[in-house]
């Protein structure tokens, strides 16, 4: 029995983890031959403050790439 703890910051919605659930069952299913219901899986979900990538918060990487697209918007918005 394949057991899938998927680890993620919070923010997605019921639907959008099930079928995330959905498509791992699935792909255990289609590629190791398991079972659908010998599957199981789960979704352990943190704050972006308590994941670090790179030296870099989540929480901040977050904010600096929403300023960054919001500056290659403004950068566009004046282009045009």
């Amino acid at each position: 029995m394949p057991l899938v703890n998927v680890h993620m910051a919070k923010g997605r919605s019921a639907d959008q983890k099930k079928a995330l659930m959905d498509a791992i069952t699935d792909a255990m299913h289609e590629h190791i031959g398991t079972p659908r219901e010998a599957v199981r899986v789960w979704i352990t979900e943190m704050e972006n403050t308590d994941f670090m990538a790179g030296g870099e918060l989540l929480a901040d990487k977050q904010a600096r790439l929403a300023r960054e697209a919001e500056a290659a918007a403004t950068i566009e918005e004046e282009s045009t």
